[in-house]
C-alpha cells in the first residue's frame, strides 16, 4: 500500500546515512529534528531528500535564506521549549516578535507554519499571523489528554484555514500506559473523521522520532494495510480512507 507521511524522522534520527528503500517506495515528508545540532550539522544531513520540513529552527546560527532555498513543506518554530521564536507546548507564552515576524515572513513565500510543539497561545499567534497552518503530528485530547494534543477549538482553526493534520503513531500521546493498539491510533483518526470529515486529515506517523508505537505498526510501514482495513470495518468510506492514507497529502504536496 502506497503511503504519504507529513512527518518522519528517518534521517535527523541517526539510525540511517543513506535513505532506506521504503522512504522511495511512499511519499515521506523528511523531517530535520534540531535537538542539539546547529543549522550547518542539521543541513548536511538531508541530503537527496525529496520533501524536507523542519521541527525547530530555533538555531543559533539560524539563516532563513538557508532554510528556505530547501523549499520546506512546513517549518515549526520551537520544540516543547523556548527559543528565540516563542514557546512550546511546556509553555502558557505565545510568540515572541521575532517569531511573530518569521511566520509572516514564511506566508509571503507560501510557505506553511507547523503548530505540532507551539503552546496554545502560540499557535493562536500563528493562527492570527500565517497563510498556511498545519498541524504535522499530533493526537487529539478528546481521545486522550497530553499536551502535544489538539483540542477540539484548535482542530477547528486549522479546519477553517484549509489546514491538513497529521495523525501520529506516537504511544505517548494515546496512552498512559506503555501498552498501544492499533485501535487506539484509530479511535484518533475516527474522532477527527466524524466530526470534521476526511479533507483535511493526513498521516503524520512520526516515525524513527518515538520510541513507543502501536503495537501491530512497524516503521516501514506494513501496518497500515491493517488500519486501512479496520478503518473501513469501523465505517470509513475506502475514497475517505484513500484521501487519509496518502491522497490528501499527496495532492497538498503537489500543490506547492
Amino acid at each position: 500500500m502506497f503511503i504519504a507521511d507529513f512527518h518522519n524522522d528517518v534521517l535527523t534520527s541517526g539510525k540511517f546515512t543513506t535513505l532506506p528503500n521504503f522512504y522511495f517506495e511512499n511519499e515521506i515528508v523528511t523531517a530535520i529534528f534540531k535537538g542539539d545540532r546547529d543549522l550547518f550539522t542539521s543541513l548536511s544531513l538531508v541530503k537527496n531528500a525529496k520533501y524536507i520540513a523542519f521541527e525547530d529552527v530555533g538555531y543559533t546560527d539560524f539563516n532563513y535564506e538557508k532554510i528556505t532555498s530547501l523549499s520546506p513543506v512546513y517549518v515549526g518554530l520551537c520544540w516543547n521549549g523556548e527559543n528565540q521564536f516563542g514557546y512550546g507546548c511546556d509553555y502558557s507564552f505565545g510568540l515572541k516578535s521575532r517569531g511573530v515576524e518569521l511566520v509572516r515572513r514564511l506566508s509571503k513565500d507560501k510557505i506553511a507554519v507547523d503548530t505540532a510543539h507551539i503552546s496554545k497561545r502560540g499557535f493562536i499567534d500563528i493562527i492570527d499571523n500565517a497563510e498556511k497552518v498545519v498541524n504535522s503530528h499530533t493526537c487529539l485530547n478528546g481521545v486522550f489528554k497530553h499536551k502535544r494534543n489538539l483540542d477540539d477549538w484548535q482542530i477547528k482553526l486549522l479546519v477553517e484555514k484549509g489546514g491538513l493534520v497529521g495523525i501520529t503513531c506516537c504511544g505517548y500521546f494515546m496512552t498512559n500506559v506503555k501498552h498501544c493498539k492499533i485501535d487506539d491510533f484509530i479511535e484518533n483518526i475516527l474522532y477527527f473523521y466524524e466530526r470534521y470529515g476526511a479533507d483535511n486529515l493526513c498521516l503524520g506517523t512520526d516515525f524513527y522520532g518515538t520510541d513507543f508505537l502501536p503495537q501491530g505498526l512497524d516503521e516501514n510501514y506494513q501496518g497500515f494495510n491493517l488500519v486501512a482495513q479496520k478503518l473501513i470495518i469501523k465505517g470509513m468510506k475506502n475514497k475517505d480512507v484513500e484521501k487519509v492514507l496518502y491522497k490528501n497529502l499527496s495532492e497538498f504536496l503537489s500543490k506547492r
